[in-house]
């Protein structure tokens, strides 16, 4: 019975001390962060000056050497070389990434270019301790992440001997230092000048010899590898993306500069193109009437959104908006949109003054914030509709609803007048719309397609946006969607 009892209780037991070790180990396989820092406040003369100095070239100048060792005694970081930033008169290192545990800060010291020791943090029982509240070894913890700073106290070394501050000899090993410049962009045929950067990973590798990666950003990046090597190789990645391989001479590295980087693109070489242009039978859209509010208008050969005042008091004011929607079933459940344009084409244009109009593409090139755009000024927008309808039922009482978010403005290009006259007609043009965003919403919210309202649908004159439908005569002028999309690799 005894031995029975034993059994049961070590099976009580056990469990419990595997899931605690368990967890345990989880939590030591979590990093943390390690920032180290040095303060410049009580340091006087030629030392903060040069320093300070530094801070107003673009040349990084000045390293610290560390050594750390966890609770076992080992060392994690030995005689690393890290550089220093200036953020306001506190002198940073670079984040460093270290797992969850207690550790020890062994050595600490400042170092220019030319390998001088600056500044030294002394260890205790050294000669120089006891100037300092917390001499050297300094205990830290790092947890789950969590950024742990540790600012050791520091002296100016001058010309004095290692073991003044507790050190046999000042060993390391001053690595010297390449920087480069180097931007991302995607390269994509549906993008168009300028080119846009990206983020992307990039790993610097050497043969054997050495290895790192950097986090790009979206801009003119600089970094800093190690130097005296012939030929460097460039590894650029980005999820969804091919990665790109390069062999970089360390005589071309040095040659760019912030304003000639080093531009590497990323190709889409799995870009696939969908083309929906359908017509009477395929197409979905209609025209609804503030005017006639119970009518529908299936078949109406315009996409159009127009205001026109009353003439007399007996003409009810007409206003005008359209919808449409497209058949997205082509289109993969696995693709990601990369570009979406939207061609409406124009049934004819009069145009009655060149100089207006030149002024009218002039003064809304520099449109960009929907609230820039005045109230009153003549635009449209399209916005994406969020509840469903259909094409032979929707009217101007039973409109669905949209949204305004990532709604695309349409400025005013063109005075368009239904009447004949000499040199004035011109052939029928398009207007080309990126409408990505409310594509890219569409896919992930529910697809309800479009509508085609005016900024202003109060305008105190006559206004007019009015393309062709997929119900016009003319094949070629039905609206047209082209959708650049990606699979996964």
């Amino acid at each position: 019975m005894k031995l029975l009892k034993s059994l049961l209780w070590m099976l009580v037991i056990l469990p419990a001390f595997f899931i605690n070790s368990c967890e345990k180990q989880l939590e030591t396989e979590q990093e943390g962060i390690l920032e180290l820092g040095v303060f410049l406040d009580q340091m006087e003369g030629q030392l903060k000056s040069a320093l300070e100095d530094s801070n107003s070239s673009d040349i990084i100048t000045h390293y610290v050497i560390v050594s750390v060792v966890n609770e076992n005694g080992d060392l994690v970081m030995d005689n690393e070389h890290l550089v220093l930033y200036n953020f306001g008169g506190h002198w940073v290192t670079k984040e460093i990434k270290l797992k969850v545990g207690l550790y020890e800060l062994i050595k600490f010291f400042v170092v220019d270019p030319t390998g001088n020791v600056l500044l030294a943090a002394p260890v205790k029982d050294s000669p120089k301790a006891y100037l300092v509240d917390h001499p050297l070894p300094i205990s830290f913890g790092i947890r789950k992440e969590q950024v742990t700073k540790v600012v050791p106290e520091v002296l100016a070394v001058f010309e004095e001997p290692p073991e003044a501050f507790g050190y046999v000899t000042f060993s390391y090993s001053v690595v010297k230092t390449l920087d480069f410049f180097i931007a991302v962009y995607i390269n994509d045929p549906t993008y168009v000048a300028p080119i846009k950067f990206t983020d992307a990973k990039l790993t610097v590798i050497v043969d054997s010899l050495w290895m790192h990666s950097f986090k790009l950003e979206p801009r003119v990046n600089r970094i800093i590898v190690r130097d005296g090597y012939r030929v460097y190789l460039l590894v650029v990645e980005k999820e969804g993306f091919i990665p790109r391989k390069l062999e970089v001479s360390r005589d071309e590295l040095l040659k760019t500069s912030p304003d000639n980087p080093l531009l590497v693109g990323l190709p889409v070489d799995n870009l696939h193109l969908l083309v929906l242009q359908p017509g009477p039978e395929e197409g979905k859209d209609a025209m609804i009437s503030r005017s006639l509010p119970e009518e529908n208008f299936g078949d109406h050969p315009f996409f159009e959104a127009t205001s026109i005042s009353p003439v007399t008091s007996d003409i009810q004011h007409k206003l005008t908006r359209s919808l449409i929607e497209w058949n997205l079933n082509q289109l993969p459940k696995s693709a990601t949109i990369r570009k979406a344009i939207m061609t409406l084409y124009y049934p004819e244009i009069y145009i009655l003054d060149t100089v207006l109009i030149d002024s009218f593409i002039m003064w809304t090139n520099g449109l960009t914030d929907l609230n820039d755009i005045p109230e009153k000024y003549p635009g449209a927008l399209l916005q994406r509709i969020i509840s469903p309808w259909e094409e032979y039922e929707v009217t101007w009482s039973k409109q669905p609803e949209t949204t305004t978010e990532n709604q695309v403005f349409i400025p005013m290009k063109y005075f368009i007048q239904d009447m004949t006259c000499v040199n004035c007609f011109a052939p029928p043009v398009s207007e080309v719309i990126d409408v990505t965003k409310l594509l890219t919403d569409m896919k992930s919210a529910g697809h309800n397609g479009m509508m085609l309202r005016l900024v202003n649908e109060e305008y105190p004159q006559w206004l007019q946006f009015r393309f062709t439908s997929s119900d016009f005569k003319l094949p070629k002028l039905w609206p047209k969607l082209e959708i650049y999309y990606t699979l996964p690799l």
